[in-house]
């Protein structure tokens, strides 16, 4: 399942990637293409002429008809004869007729094509100048066409001779033949004189055979196209280059819009929170604009957002006991969204322990003794009962971290955690778990001791890569969903209706521990 999900989620990243740094990628497709065209301008001009030649069966050649009189023309053998003329030996002789020009040069511009179910060959030549490439292609067809013909007659002429071979040696043979048949037996001057006559009749096609080849002057090929005067061929570069220029552009500015998006940019709406792997199980709305130039928050929907969110916790079966509240990513733990949910909870009439980790307390500044949740993972014989700090409240209760040690935290593991917690948890209340962020180990444990994590989501400053960093987090059979809140003064969660867990200080009477902490005492609070 999670295969067919990673290419639309892929996707979807790169797509928000896109739009979220749409300047980068419009900044780079507009570069590209105006390096392609700046490329093109500075390519010197192309001018390519073209001229045709029609191959004519020839002697010796692969089109020359075979004693049965069929012609091969076959697409193997104009491949050949445009393979010729490309050869050396033809553009040689062509590089001999100008100074300006080498065989190197000639093969390297010299294109000859064959157009389709035909015996034409198509020579072209591209230059700087036109007239050049005009004349050069009419001197390489012309130069084919010379290469052609003395081809055949080398081929015509060794036929000839082989003839005269053969005529020299019958006409030896005849007269022996015929000397022979002047002495002898009757018999032996009988087959001498048969010999003479089969002779004679071969000497007669021999002669036959040499004047046939003496007079052959079949044509080897025409050139029945000249060069035509030459065309641009940089007019389709530069229309193309710009853009190809356009679509590499687009291309680094997609990857860049991404590395952006992965290391520097930040999450901006629920989408890409969810498009992380991630559920929003509650979101705080935007802010409206007059609250944003304004520079404050609205409170009235942040309260709206956490009494849905107490409202989903209360429905789910079974409902969970420990609730793990932690900001996505290496940040400390979020105060406010930990104590904003732990007062919503109280209000449904249920019985709460806020558990403090690390960071420090929202406004108006708890102080707490020292003795806390690292004691009770040290030492099995405390009650976690007893570790418990009173409120306003009374079905609040604080749970301090007590100071983390490396000892302390070496315990600090989700089945430890559970066990130290199960207390609590027969005692009815319900823990919440104020954590630090997914990507420390502490987080991933106290995450894993739960039965709901809530990532803390933050617009504006939570990279993506921290919201799928937390997706991946392994728990043991946890839920996990986000919380998405907004950015610091702009709709972030506190607790704006009462003062369940900060008290004014000057209404509280400090009175010092025996391990000199201060802590505050509930019974005076409520006296004054």
């Amino acid at each position: 399942m999670q295969s067919e999900h990673q290419p639309t989620h892929g996707r979807t990243s790169t797509l928000l990637a896109v739009r979220h740094h749409l300047a980068v990628v419009l900044a780079c497709l507009a570069l590209g293409a105006l390096a392609g065209w700046a490329y093109a301008q500075s390519l010197p001009a192309t001018w390519t002429s073209s001229a045709r030649v029609l191959v004519d069966p020839a002697v010796g050649n692969p089109f020359a008809p075979t004693p049965a009189s069929v012609r091969q023309e076959e697409l193997t053998s104009l491949e050949t004869e445009a393979q010729v003329a490309r050869s050396a030996e033809v553009l040689r002789a062509v590089a001999q007729q100008s100074t300006d020009l080498t065989t190197g040069q000639l093969e390297r511009r010299v294109q000859v094509s064959v157009p389709p179910n035909t015996q034409i060959l198509e020579i072209s030549y591209s230059a700087s100048d036109p007239v050049v490439a005009q004349q050069v292609a009419n001197a390489v067809a012309q130069a084919y066409l010379d290469n052609r013909a003395r081809r055949s007659d080398a081929v015509n002429a060794a036929r000839i001779d082989r003839v005269e071979n053969q005529t020299l040696a019958v006409v030896n043979d005849l007269r022996a033949a015929t000397a022979a048949a002047q002495v002898g037996s009757p018999a032996e001057r009988a087959f001498q004189g048969e010999l003479a006559d089969a002779l004679r009749n071969e000497l007669v096609s021999l002669r036959a055979q040499r004047s046939s080849l003496e007079n052959n002057a079949s044509a080897t090929g025409t050139l029945i196209s000249p060069a035509s005067s030459a065309t641009n061929a940089g007019a389709l570069t530069e229309l193309l280059m710009p853009v190809g220029g356009a679509l590499a552009g687009l291309v680094i500015g997609c990857l860049l819009a991404v590395l952006l998006q992965r290391f520097r940019g930040k999450v901006r709406s629920r989408s890409e929170v969810e498009a992380a792997g991630l559920p929003v199980v509650a979101a705080v709305p935007p802010p409206s604009r007059r609250s944003r130039l304004l520079r404050r928050g609205d409170a009235e929907a942040v309260d709206t957002t956490i009494r849905r969110l107490r409202a989903t916790i209360l429905d789910l079966d079974p409902r969970p006991n420990v609730i793990t509240i932690a900001p996505a990513g290496g940040e400390e733990s979020n105060a406010d969204v930990s104590e904003a949910v732990a007062e919503s909870l109280v209000k449904a009439g249920h019985r709460v322990v806020l558990v403090r980790t690390d960071g420090r307390p929202s406004t108006g500044g708890l102080r707490i003794a020292e003795t806390g949740l690292a004691q009770a993972l040290l030492h099995d014989r405390l009650n976690v009962l007893d570790l418990l700090q009173p409120s306003v409240d009374p079905l609040l209760c604080l749970l301090p971290g007590g100071g983390f040690t490396a000892e302390s935290r070496e315990l600090l593991v989700a089945d430890r955690l559970r066990a130290v917690l199960s207390p609590l948890i027969e005692a009815g209340h319900l823990v919440l778990l104020q954590s630090p962020g997914t990507d420390s180990a502490e987080g991933e444990a106290m995450l894993g001791a739960a039965d709901l994590g809530l990532v803390v989501v933050t617009v504006g400053r939570t990279r993506p890569r921290d919201v799928e960093q937390a997706a991946q987090v392994r728990t043991k059979g946890a839920a996990l969903a986000a919380l998405l809140v907004g950015p610091r003064g702009s709709g972030h969660l506190s607790v704006p209706s009462s003062r369940v867990l900060h008290p004014e200080t000057d209404d509280l009477d400090p009175e010092p521990t025996r391990d000199g902490a201060v802590t505050r005492d509930p019974v005076k609070r409520g006296r004054r």
